[in-house]
């Protein structure tokens, strides 16, 4: 597993698809990501606050796309 406060074993920005968080049993580090690969294995990473899991994401996973608001319009009065 990766070192969490050693962000040097992330493998570069964007180098992930994309990642989830899921429950351990650790009480230290009950955050576990899992960032899945295009290319190679998925690699795991624990963390003691979601939200030190949310940010390792965001670090190594592309941004989503924008989403089209084309539809996202007010329903027709009746």
């Amino acid at each position: 597993m990766n070192d969490p406060d050693n962000f040097s074993g992330e493998g570069g920005h964007m180098s992930s698809r994309f990642g989830r968080i899921s429950r351990t049993s650790d009480p230290r580090r009950p955050y576990k990501v899992v960032l899945t690969h295009d290319e190679c294995a998925e690699t795991t990473c624990t963390f003691a606050t979601m939200r030190d899991a949310e940010d390792y994401i965001r670090r190594n996973t592309p941004r989503p796309r924008p989403r089209s608001t084309f539809w996202d319009r007010d329903a027709p009065e009746s």
